[in-house]
């Protein structure tokens, strides 16, 4: 017996991210990894402000599996090369460490800063080629 299934965009944001993503695949994640997806499970900010106050820099991450992903890392061009991204970056994985990750990881393209995150004492673990312009996709981790 074949079921008919229908494929469309017929839904808004809300109700994809209930169905598809919450009661989903989160819960089959948890399911599948006995609740230890959300360990810690906590969500990591960091700003950087220049002295009037603006935002020059931030960086942004999220913990599961006893791992930090590293989301957003920027610093406005004005202000780099003054080690404020290594200094967000340390604190971002201060606060995953001191929460009980044992594991940093991201994904950076070839034209934004996988030289940095070398520096910083990150691996390459994985590599996609393919985009235009001959650009990469990296992904990068980190024992911390």
């Amino acid at each position: 017996m074949q079921i008919k299934v229908t494929i469309s965009n017929q839904c808004d944001e809300k109700e994809f991210l209930n169905a598809v993503r919450i009661n989903g695949l989160l819960k089959y994640n948890l399911n599948k990894t006995s609740g230890k997806l959300k360990e810690p499970d906590i969500e990591i900010v960091r700003i950087a402000r220049d002295k009037d106050g603006t935002i020059i820099g931030g960086a942004s991450g999220s913990t599961y599996l006893s791992s930090l992903e590293l989301e957003v890392m920027w610093v406005n061009e004005n202000y780099r090369g003054q080690n404020i991204a290594s200094q967000l970056l340390k604190e971002i994985e201060s606060e995953a460490k001191a929460a009980g990750c044992h594991l940093a990881h991201l994904t950076t393209y070839s034209f934004q800063a996988p030289e940095f995150y070398l520096k910083q004492g990150y691996t390459i673990c994985g590599e996609v080629d393919g985009f235009p312009d001959n650009i990469k996709l990296y992904t990068l981790k980190k024992q911390i």
